[in-house]
């Protein structure tokens, strides 16, 4: 029914882009690689909410820009509908209609007179402008999709020297964000139990960081500097190199998969929201603690079992190691090593 428009806007958006030298192509696009037509539908995070919008009608051997510019989020979540087939998903939850929609929001759908469907995850990549998903049967090989490309590479070095301001440091840490702490601008890198922070122009020259600002969130870097604080769970640091370590994050997967809002199957007054490498809990609404995570191959307890999974407390300092046992469909089902004790959370988004 909408398919003849959006078709037209793809159609035309397409041809400027190869008329006009050097423009770019960018955003989100969907490729029906089956013989049947298929109804699609996209959720995706704008701000600070969760939005689910559809309907676009994809033809075979046909494809369409659901998103247009620079792709704003390295995942996306896609639902569909087909004459003759049944869409399972991956457990992410957002509202539907069977009429044309956008819908704010992805709680209470059927309080708020909508569907919850069940939608799967799109990656798009680390650092993707642009990506093509493609619809296919079940044993059909995807070759289309456009590899995500990597932004250029930052300047090699601060200019700090290292040695100079505190007990030369280095190690492999994962990228959380550059933003505003306490009032003052930092980059946080989250490492071994440790949240770590490069204050701008303190003494990291802020013209070096702000080349990370736009760097994803979990991208694992090789960090090379002086330590020069640290207390609990936190520490500073003057920082003279980071390289950013593309592609060589065995657990990438799983740090994906655990990011967003989680509920305790046990107790659904316990919930937990992950971003990056942090996961703050709560009680009833109320705040409870905040856990910087780590994923490793194994813990002193877990006898070669793995990958596990960290948790250590910023109140407490304390770290407890959970050997993962599920974590697939929204669901996260952990043993907690030396207590032998399982813990198991659904996701909510």
């Amino acid at each position: 029914m909408f398919g003849g428009f959006f078709m037209k806007r793809a159609f035309w958006l397409a041809l400027a882009a190869w008329l006009i030298p050097g423009m770019a192509h960018a955003g989100l696009d969907v490729c029906n690689k089956t013989a049947d037509q298929h109804s699609v539908a996209l959720g995706y995070k704008s701000g600070s909410d969760w939005v689910s919008e559809g309907w676009w009608n994809i033809d075979p051997g046909q494809c369409e820009e659901i998103l247009t510019g620079d792709l704003q989020s390295r995942y996306y979540y896609i639902f569909m509908t087909a004459q003759g087939r049944t869409f399972s998903g991956e457990g992410y939850g957002f509202c539907t209609q069977s009429a044309r929609f956008k819908i704010i929001g992805d709680e209470n759908c059927a309080a708020r007179g909508y569907d919850n469907s069940s939608f799967a995850q799109i990656d798009t990549g680390e650092t993707s402008r642009h990506h093509t998903h493609n619809i296919i049967d079940a044993g059909q090989k995807d070759d289309s999709a456009r590899a995500p490309a990597q932004p250029a590479a930052p300047s090699s070095a601060s200019g700090l020297v290292r040695g100079q301001h505190g007990e030369p440091y280095t190690d492999r840490l994962t990228f959380q964000s550059c933003d505003v702490i306490d009032g003052l601008e930092a980059c946080t890198f989250i490492g071994n139990g440790w949240r770590f922070y490069a204050f701008y122009d303190d003494p990291t020259p802020s013209s070096y960081l702000r080349q990370f600002e736009d760097l994803p969130v979990n991208t694992p870097v090789q960090v090379t500097g002086d330590l020069t604080f640290y207390e609990g769970t936190t520490a500073e640091l003057a920082i003279t190199q980071i390289e950013p370590l593309w592609g060589q994050d065995p657990y990438a997967h799983i740090r994906d998969r655990l990011q967003g809002d989680w509920v305790s199957a046990d107790d659904g007054n316990e919930t937990l929201f992950v971003f990056g490498a942090e996961m703050h809990s709560y009680y009833s609404g109320g705040y409870s603690d905040t856990y910087l995570l780590s994923v490793d191959a194994n813990c002193p307890d877990s006898a070669g079992a793995g990958p596990v999974i960290v948790w250590t407390s910023v109140t407490y300092s304390e770290s407890n190691c959970y050997l993962i046992d599920n974590l697939e469909g929204g669901w996260m089902d952990l043993i907690l090593m030396g207590h032998e004790a399982m813990i198991s959370y659904r996701k909510t988004n």
